[in-house]
């Protein structure tokens, strides 16, 4: 079964915390309506659900699953908020390529965690106007053997500048991005904060 571990996994490829929606440009939040949310939303899970599903190598998933997260979710934003402070130390290249490698690697952590998939869905439910942050869509994700949905609310914005995309993901209050802001840092600081070594490991783990 795919379980809390893996679906946090595939969700957490589109997501930021809410304290990541911060990160973004400071441009005015533009009109955006709940259907269109919803069908970003509805978007990303049908094509990760597809994506599960697909005979590939797991090569092959990886780099799909990440032009997937490409179109759903700001993953500079993602990559940047991720690296924390370690941000501010990379030169100008360095972000860059810290930046690809990051979203290669995600893109790697999570189709790993596909062949754990056992025929969940994603089911939507309302989307909620939440003001500046965005629109607020809720759904619930099934579990084989009737156990109790997990819900799962994906925040949907489009202050970025480059139309409406996921910004965060709750699912029962664990954030993944935060997580993943853990781990760099760990990574990081298990290299003597050498930023050209946590580069290397990204591109490699």
């Amino acid at each position: 079964m795919i379980g809390r571990r893996a679906f946090l996994g595939l969700a957490g490829a589109f997501g930021l915390t809410a304290a990541t929606a911060g990160t973004l440009a400071p441009t005015p939040a533009l009109a955006l309506a709940e259907d269109e949310a919803r069908a970003v939303v509805q978007a990303a899970v049908d094509e990760v659900l597809a994506l599960v599903k697909r005979e590939a190598t797991a090569e092959e998933k990886a780099a799909a699953l990440q032009a997937i997260m490409e179109r759903s979710a700001a993953l500079p934003q993602i990559a940047r908020f991720a690296a924390g402070r370690v941000w501010r130390e990379m030169s100008d290249d360095q972000q860059g390529r810290y930046v690809a490698a990051f979203s290669a690697y995600i893109a790697r952590i999570y189709a790993r965690r596909f062949q754990e998939y056992s025929g969940e869905t994603v089911s939507l439910a309302r989307a909620i106007d939440a003001g500046k942050k965005g629109i607020l869509v809720q759904s619930a994700v099934s579990q084989p053997g009737g156990g109790q949905p997990i819900p799962v609310d994906w925040l949907v914005s489009d202050r970025g500048g480059d139309g409406a995309r996921i910004v965060d993901i709750v699912i029962e209050g664990v954030s993944m991005a935060t997580t993943q802001r853990e781990e760099i840092g760990a990574m990081f600081d298990s290299r003597g904060g050498d930023v050209e070594k946590l580069i290397e490991a990204l591109g490699t783990a």
